[in-house]
């Protein structure tokens, strides 16, 4: 198995969560790679369920599988996705954060027929949505026409109600672009192509953002790369887009990557690169884990108090320098699936009694649906909110109200 160690000078520190930026990065472990093309990966919550595409079967068209995470690290033999496949090409599984919702592309009966320039009728792959439901998923459904067109559709992430997507003519993939659409309630807005310089004159491919939607990640085969398709992130502020950066030759090599996630609790990028005689593999890039201090505390003590979950002033807004720490307890929660949990807010001692009860309450309530939205189950957690009633200092100089103002987390029985 090829395997190597690599220190990612391009891959901000910040990013990753770390002090150290050195990362190992290798085609996954265990049964997924084969001489066919796998592409597309996308992680359950948990991490530990993986949805990839693949033409690996003798049906002569791409399916959607699935690899379960085994005790010793390595990924399990695929299955079949079944209630998702059709007897037609699909493609670019991506589940939400919250597990509970898969989008992905077909042209299975459904989609849109296009006339061709020799006159024949070609169907276009089109985005289709399908939901968790007791366990099984639901028969996917097209997204709205204004999505669905008669060019090629693919690639699709979701973030919250935002949604992307690579669209391109049928049949000249070397013209796509990344486009967005917002959803509210149940009507997507008209896509639009996102703005210079993540899409320009060269094809741009495969979109996905972080967690918090301040990092955009895309691949692109424009010039000054490494190789064919290289890997590209931005930052995101105030809702521009803003230094482009290229991730470097550890991650990009002189062939191509085309997709890149980054799985944000356990610290780990999945992308495809083309190996040297065969298709695409999915390769990670992971950094070694470190002792969990949040969760040695929880084992030894059942509770921990953590002081960095950061809010705005005087509201239950979560900054998002909070959620290393959050993803610590989600980390926990994922690894330990029957443990519930009583999450608890605190505030200083400045201000009112009873606003600062209710801003307690608010702010506990938030952490939990921080949690809900990385794939907890809501019925594992429970809030409360204790205000200004328990400070751990009976002081409201600013170093002791920041040891006041902090969030408690406590382990119920089972």
């Amino acid at each position: 198995m090829l395997k190597y160690v690599l220190i990612l000078i391009s891959i901000p520190t910040w990013l990753l969560g770390q002090e150290a930026a050195t990362i190992l990065v290798e085609p996954i472990r265990g049964k997924v790679n084969t001489s066919f093309q796998e592409f597309g990966p996308s992680l359950s919550p948990d991490a530990k369920t993986l949805y990839f595409y693949s033409k690996r079967t003798a049906k002569g068209y791409t399916e959607i599988f699935k690899s379960k995470l085994e005790a010793d690290g390595e990924w399990s033999f695929p299955e079949e996705v079944t209630e998702v496949n059709s007897d037609f090409d699909d493609q670019s599984p991506f589940l939400t954060r919250d597990g509970k919702t898969m989008y992905l592309s077909s042209n299975r009966d459904g989609s849109v027929e296009v006339e061709l320039e020799n006159g024949k009728i070609g169907i276009s792959r089109d985005l289709f949505v399908s939901n968790l439901q007791a366990g099984k998923w639901s028969a996917p459904v097209p997204l709205s026409r204004n999505i669905n067109t008669e060019e090629i559709e693919e690639n699709p992430h979701s973030l919250g109600d935002i949604l992307l997507f690579t669209r391109y003519p049928f049949g000249k993939p070397e013209l796509a672009k990344i486009f967005i659409t917002k959803k509210s309630g149940d009507v997507w807005s008209d896509p639009k192509p996102l703005p210079a310089p993540i899409n320009d004159e060269h094809a741009t491919i495969a979109a996905a953002f972080n967690d918090e939607g301040t990092i955009l990640f895309f691949s692109s085969n424009r010039p000054g790369g490494y190789g064919g398709f290289d890997l590209y992130m931005m930052k995101i502020e105030n809702g521009k887009y803003n230094n482009l950066e290229n991730l470097g030759n550890d991650i990009n090599s002189d062939s191509d990557e085309g997709y890149i996630i980054y799985q944000q609790v356990k610290k780990t990028f999945l992308f495809c690169r083309r190996v040297a005689n065969r298709s695409f593999d999915i390769f990670s890039a992971s950094i070694p884990k470190k002792p969990n201090l949040i969760e040695e505390a929880l084992k030894e003590n059942q509770k921990v108090s953590i002081d960095t979950i950061y809010f705005e002033r005087a509201s239950s807004k979560l900054k998002n320098e909070s959620t290393a720490s959050l993803d610590n307890i989600v980390d926990y929660l994922h690894e330990n699936p029957k443990t519930k949990m009583r999450i608890i807010g605190h505030t200083d001692l400045i201000g009112n009694f009873e606003d600062n009860m209710s801003l307690s309450k608010e702010r506990a309530t938030s952490v939990k649906e921080y949690l809900i939205r990385k794939g907890v189950d809501e019925r594992r957690l429970e809030t409360t909110g204790k205000g200004p009633s328990e400070p751990l200092i009976a002081k409201t100089d600013e170093e002791s109200s920041k040891k006041n103002r902090r969030t408690e987390f406590v382990l119920l029985e089972k």
